[in-house]
């Protein structure tokens, strides 16, 4: 987290490529919200024709609403004259709410995927093998590519960061703070699942083990 005392000015396609980024995610969380509906396994409610996916939905809705704040931070973060230079701390806070709608929209797409291909398994017994190494292919990709994103990329971008070491400890902490509310977001997505089968681990477990998620798919 170097400290500079040369005001920061960001170049503004900087900050563009991020909102290209952001734009690709809210279009793939969308495809995914409408067709999640169709992918089997969740729970069945008394009504509905099809079963619902609480983690999944959730971890979708979760990445659309921070996609949507990223893009209002990262343009806040543009100064508003004939160059538009990033100038503000906000175009940071942007790049941590990016990487954590990334995890979501990773979350919402593997995990139900992985709980289709445990019903598939047993519906087609002789091909137990290869899907086995399937749901592991997938739970490998899909995890690495969440672990980049929940840590490996907001890591690198406070590290890099322009910023006052200040700042960069205040969005650290804030990062953080936000993780782990995702996470008790998710567990509790995850006790509604669990009481179906009742199976309910303590909510602290439950919150910590949202941390390594990708070890549940």
């Amino acid at each position: 987290m170097p400290e500079n005392s040369k005001p920061v000015r960001v170049a503004v396609n900087v900050m563009r490529s991020r909102l290209t980024v952001i734009g690709f995610n809210i279009a793939i969380v969308s495809f995914q919200i409408a067709q999640l509906y169709k992918v089997g396994g969740g729970i069945t409610v008394p009504g509905l024709d099809y079963s619902v996916h609480v983690k999944a939905d959730m971890a979708l809705f979760m990445a659309l609403a921070l996609s949507l704040f990223a893009i209002v931070l990262f343009i806040m973060s543009c100064k508003l004259d004939e160059v538009g230079y990033c100038t503000h701390w906000t175009l940071v806070a942007g790049d941590l709410l990016m990487y954590l709608a990334l995890a979501n929209t990773l979350a919402g797409f593997f995990q139900p995927w992985n709980a289709a291909l445990e019903i598939l398994a047993a519906k087609l017994p002789a091909q137990a093998a290869q899907i086995a190494f399937l749901h592991t292919s997938m739970a490998i990709s899909g995890g690495a590519a969440w672990f980049m994103a929940t840590y490996a990329g907001p890591v690198v971008a406070l590290v890099r960061s322009p910023f006052d070491k200040r700042v960069n400890i205040a969005l650290t902490i804030s990062y953080l703070i936000l993780l782990l509310l995702l996470c008790w977001v998710h567990a509790q997505a995850g006790h509604v699942e669990a009481a179906v089968t009742g199976e309910k681990p303590g909510m602290i477990f439950s919150i910590l083990r949202e941390l390594v998620q990708p070890f549940q798919w």
